[in-house]
């Protein structure tokens, strides 16, 4: 079983953790003040509007479809 966590972390890299400790932040952060879904939506939204808009859009990074699951899991983890 950690064999298979190990080889989801290889794939997901240093960046797609990066992702998903900043979506559970913000999705955590928000929950305080908002419902859990409005949390969830609102992060994921911050998360697909950095890939979109900041990276494909406005070419100021790389856009990866890997960093969406890292958004989706972080959302996930952040509201537990």
């Amino acid at each position: 079983m950690l064999e298979k966590v190990y080889k989801f972390l290889d794939w997901l890299g240093r960046d797609g953790v990066l992702h998903v400790i900043c979506s559970a932040v913000i999705c955590s952060v928000l929950g305080w003040v908002l419902s859990a879904w409005v949390a969830a939506v609102l992060a994921m939204a911050v998360g697909i509007g950095k890939e979109v808009v900041w990276d494909k859009w406005m070419g100021r990074g790389t856009f990866d479809k890997k960093d969406l699951v890292a958004d989706a899991l972080g959302v996930l983890l952040g509201a537990l």
